[in-house]
């Protein structure tokens, strides 16, 4: 007779087949299982909820008020802005580091390394499988319970699913393939990394399609949770990453048909859906009133505590600083807009690590915002946004050899900005053009987790990395060799994940 294991056994397991985590054992198996569990609509929407939730804390933080995860290492959470920018030239380890970012921002990557375990990626995923195993039961207990409502859960756990996997391919290469609950104790608990081009064709893209097919269309949507403009817009950024551009373009012109938080459609080839320059930070500080937004992630300090992210607004003591050689930059563009807005552009002791985007103010003076207290701050994270989006469509035209239109999608964004437009006669190379885009990316998407995957996108981590880790070294008093062995441009399996499962590789290089 199978021994059947319950949810928080489960979830339990998870942990246990992605990496070793403190404190792991399974609970006693007199608590319901999946098969009585989904007896009820709200079944479903705890379920759904505990999918973000999961993520959230892995992309935010803990939370908790008492340890916060930018300054302990072992507090889980603050991976949105270590995996997207930790390794790149938007941050910098300031006066006050933690060793996470110490190792980040020389590429001295090891396997203990906190930023290195894929987790809760993991945890994320197996929530994911017992909710497309199980959600569609439950019609036939709830007679409440609609195709639709069905339909609409199980798109949101493809594609959280799918946006699981897609941070684990772009960050360690290769991965393990779980789409089924583990719910059998005699089941095989370990299994080897298939290969990054498998889990993107056979895993990532059709949890997508799947998706994309389920959710109702032309809503309007929760901006918190993934609808049809999010999908949309993870596709797209899927196929950039495969270099497949035409099917990149395609999606993001399916994302112009979507509608955003405020019920209008995205409707590309226009700047009208774009937040306006006076209000752009209404993107970040009230998603829900913009119409820019795709999907964000909410994180709400009443019920969870400090979001603490790496680079919040503290009086002291962020493990993380803005670049120096990007701050002399972004700070000689006197109008773009965006600069006061996301960064202190003082270089003294205090100011050169503050990140003041996610907060209703902009300040170059510190006594200017007397009173304020980030830990009492709601913190939102755009995982998508039209900008973003815009700035790919650029990209990808620009690959598919339409300078023009390219063009024209960078001026929407550097428009917005600065108020003025590049002229047609700037960038008249592929090359040049490509170089624009990833610039105004990296002002416009700084500190939004872009950055580390827009370099690795377009092969210019060495190119980029090179001169800013020779100078970071010759500061530290260390050899000079830049980024080194470009097979570290993939992140390190930890070692809690390698204890775990015997059937693991490490990734070469480390």
């Amino acid at each position: 007779m199978k021994k059947i294991l319950n949810i928080a056994a489960c979830v339990s397991m998870i942990v246990l087949i992605g990496s070793c985590k403190k404190d792991v054992s399974l609970n006693s198996l007199d608590q319901a299982s999946p098969d009585t569990y989904f007896h009820s609509g709200k079944d479903i929407t705890a379920t759904i909820a505990g999918i973000y939730a999961s993520f959230q804390v892995e992309m935010i933080g803990s939370g908790s008020t008492a340890k916060s995860s930018a300054y302990d290492d072992a507090n889980i959470g603050g991976f949105y802005h270590y995996w997207g920018e930790g390794r790149s030239d938007n941050f910098d380890r300031s006066q006050y580091p933690n060793s996470i970012i110490n190792e980040l921002a020389a590429n001295n990557l090891t396997y203990t390394d906190a930023a290195t375990d894929w987790a809760g990626l993991y945890r994320t995923i197996f929530r994911a499988n017992i909710a497309i195993k199980y959600v569609p039961q439950v019609i036939k207990y709830d007679n409440t319970v609609t195709p639709t409502t069905i339909n609409n859960a199980l798109a949101q756990a493809y594609a959280m699913r799918a946006e699981s996997y897609f941070y684990i391919v772009r960050l360690w290469g290769d991965a393990v393939i779980w789409k089924e609950p583990y719910l059998d104790i005699t089941q095989q608990a370990t299994r080897p990394r298939s290969p990054q081009a498998k889990v993107i064709d056979s895993v990532i893209i059709p949890d997508l399609l799947n998706a994309y097919k389920l959710q109702q269309t032309q809503q309007t949507p929760v901006v918190w949770t993934i609808g049809e403009g999010a999908i949309c817009a993870i596709l797209a950024d899927v196929y950039m990453w495969k270099h497949d551009y035409v099917n990149a373009k395609l999606w993001m012109e399916n994302l112009w048909k979507a509608k955003g938080p405020t019920g209008k459609a995205y409707t590309g080839g226009t700047a009208t859906t774009l937040e306006p320059a006076a209000t752009w930070k209404n993107v970040f500080l009230t998603p829900t009133a913009s119409s820019e937004p795709i999907w964000s992630i909410a994180w709400d300090y009443t019920v969870n505590g400090c979001a603490c992210i790496p680079p919040a607004v503290q009086n002291n003591n962020n493990p993380i600083k803005v670049d120096s050689l990007l701050q002399a930059n972004w700070k000689k563009n006197k109008t773009d807009i965006r600069m006061l807005q996301t960064i202190d552009t003082l270089t003294t002791t205090g100011h050169a690590d503050k990140m003041y985007k996610y907060y209703p103010f902009q300040v170059n003076v510190l006594t200017k915002a007397q009173g304020f207290d980030p830990n009492f701050t709601n913190i939102y994270l755009p995982m998508y946004r039209l900008a973003d989006m815009y700035l790919l469509y650029a990209e990808a035209v620009n690959q598919l050899g339409d300078l023009p239109t390219a063009l024209k999608y960078l001026n929407y964004i550097h428009f917005r900005a600065t108020g003025v437009n590049y002229p047609a006669t700037q960038f008249t190379t592929k090359a040049a053009m490509e170089d624009a885009i990833l610039q105004e990316r990296q002002w416009e998407l700084y500190g939004e987790g872009k950055r580390w995957f827009d370099l690795v996108r377009t092969n210019k981590v060495q190119t980029v990395m090179d001169p800013i880790l020779i100078r970071r070294q010759r500061n530290a008093g260390s050899p000079q060799v830049g980024f080194g062995n470009p097979q570290k441009i993939l992140w390190p399996v930890s070692q809690s994940a390698l204890h775990a499962n015997n059937l693991l590789t490490q990734n070469p290089g480390y």
